[in-house]
């Protein structure tokens, strides 16, 4: 045959094969082009869509020029290659499809597997006549046993995983968005099961370029509903589900995060991304089905319950509680049924209640940092012989104790607390006259100076149990709440009426 009649005939194989798939490659074009400007995918998903379209291109490409090789009337090499190459190209683009969404990352290899075992096989199947081969005459033979379907399982295999991958990584979200996707991975499947009972031969780019473009959009509106950090669901989602949901939400729960700007100011925002996420691990980890769970702020979280009794609900916090308790973070949970509330009343009960316990829960551990803060004070006042006292606060700013050492007690002459009470008075009645006002005035002025700049520093006279004066120095210092409010008042006085007496 002349160069120029087979040119013709080659040009127009390309032609047909273009115009066969030319709503495909429209298709996949106009996904590349619209990757472009993706604002809520992951870099890394947008650059394995782009992969999966260069496969699906290169999988139509290869069926077409497999399918051309048919026509011919003696077997070539460039067919016992690319019909191989086929049948891995399918399985192949559902791992690229699983991989836009970052399924399997710690077993990749593993999920490689079953494909670089059957890649020898395949490859050598013309020889070996496992699956099937080619004779000389070009016909294709399948082998006579099971294995002639093996290609076919392989595609299957990867199918099921995506399936079950899809459903569990998008479990929390309501069946209506994962329905697109899995009507056409259905459709898919049941495609295969046709082709493989009628022993019909066909390309799956069209299928796979279908599949693409309707998973594509998929994870776009998932993603979009969905917080980037810690991949709950967003704060558009709460707002949304709090409508379409409010006739099956029983309960409301409303969860913050202690201490987050603390985490990100001493140890960097990268810890504190590594404290929300793990937070959000621990509400979900026990996946209790009809519950849903939204990050609605930086520290803050909101839970809905489908159908839940009180006792599930509470159940289910104290399994959250465990799970934080096995970390370092804390939060303050609170939760409302519903009942005859509305979802925004029934949520801002449940807020009011965290904050509640989150109050509580921020007193005791900063109690705790106050009182290691004050026995290292004591410790230092009783080695250098000095009186000390304390004061504590209630969350009003109203002093609600007082203690007077021991030491405090010994060196102003008395004995216990029976001798001298754990009173203010006891030792603001002792004060000289002449510096009574003064000096209350500087102890009442530190207390109410919520800025934390002023301190209680002062010298006075004090009359001692066998009622003589002498000349004492006092300090204190405030350990205050974050809001300002007082929390503690440590302080120590020291004799110098022999420094005075002799002038220095």
């Amino acid at each position: 045959m002349p160069a120029k009649t087979q040119l013709k005939e080659t040009d127009v194989s390309v032609v047909s094969l273009v115009l066969s798939n030319y709503i495909m490659i429209a298709e996949l074009l106009g996904l590349w082009v619209m990757l472009g400007s993706n604002v809520h995918l992951k870099k890394r998903t947008i650059t394995a869509t782009r992969i999966v379209i260069l496969l699906i291109l290169t999988e139509a490409v290869c069926w077409g020029v497999e399918r051309w090789t048919r026509e011919l009337d003696h077997l070539t090499y460039t067919r016992i290659i690319l019909a191989p190459t086929v049948y891995l190209l399918h399985p192949i683009i559902m791992l690229g499809i699983m991989d836009m969404a970052g399924y399997f990352k710690k077993h990749r290899v593993l999920l490689y597997l079953p494909i670089i075992i059957s890649a020898p096989l395949l490859y050598s199947s013309q020889w070996t006549h496992i699956f099937y081969w080619f004779s000389t005459e070009n016909l294709y033979i399948a082998a006579d046993s099971i294995l002639r379907y093996y290609p076919y399982f392989l595609f299957l295999l990867y199918v099921v995983i995506f399936v079950a991958e899809f459903t569990m990584r998008y479990a929390r979200y309501g069946t209506t968005e994962r329905r697109g996707v899995m009507i056409s991975v259905v459709a898919a499947f049941i495609g295969v099961i046709c082709h493989i009972i009628f022993d019909v031969d066909a390309d799956y780019s069209t299928l796979f370029a279908s599949l693409l473009l309707i998973y594509y959009l998929s994870l776009y509106v998932l993603t979009s509903k969905e917080d980037t950090l810690t991949h709950l669901m967003n704060r558009q989602c709460y707002f949304s589900d709090s409508q379409k949901l409010r006739d099956r939400i029983t309960a409301v729960v409303s969860v913050d995060m202690n201490d987050l700007k603390k985490i990100n100011d001493s140890r960097g925002h990268g810890a504190g991304d590594e404290a929300l996420v793990t937070v959000a691990a621990c509400l979900t980890k026990n996946r209790v089905r009809n519950k849903k769970v939204y990050r609605i702020g930086g520290d803050e979280y909101a839970i809905f319950y489908l159908n839940k009794t009180e006792d599930e609900v509470k159940a289910d916090i104290e399994t959250m509680r465990a799970e934080l308790a096995g970390t370092e973070y804390v939060c303050a949970f609170g939760y409302e049924m519903v009942k005859y509330k509305d979802i925004d009343s029934a949520m801002r009960a449940a807020d009011r209640e965290m904050y509640s316990n989150k109050a509580v829960l921020k007193d005791t551990e900063e109690r705790r940092i106050a009182a290691h803060k004050e026995a290292t004070i004591r410790v230092m006042h009783e080695a250098l012989g000095s009186g000390m006292w304390g004061m504590e606060f209630d969350e009003a700013g109203r002093m609600v104790s007082v203690e007077w050492s021991q030491e405090f007690r010994r060196m102003i002459g008395y004995e216990d607390e029976n001798d001298f009470p754990n009173v203010l008075e006891s030792w603001s009645d002792l004060l000289h006259p002449d510096d009574k006002e003064r000096v209350l005035k500087e102890f009442r002025d530190t207390i109410e100076d919520y800025s934390g700049q002023k301190n209680y520093d002062v010298e006075y006279r004090l009359r001692i149990k066998n009622g003589k004066w002498r000349w004492f120095h006092a300090i204190g210092r405030l350990l205050r709440r974050d809001n300002g409010v007082p929390l503690s008042y440590v302080g120590m006085f020291v004799d110098i009426t022999d420094q005075n007496a002799a002038g220095l």
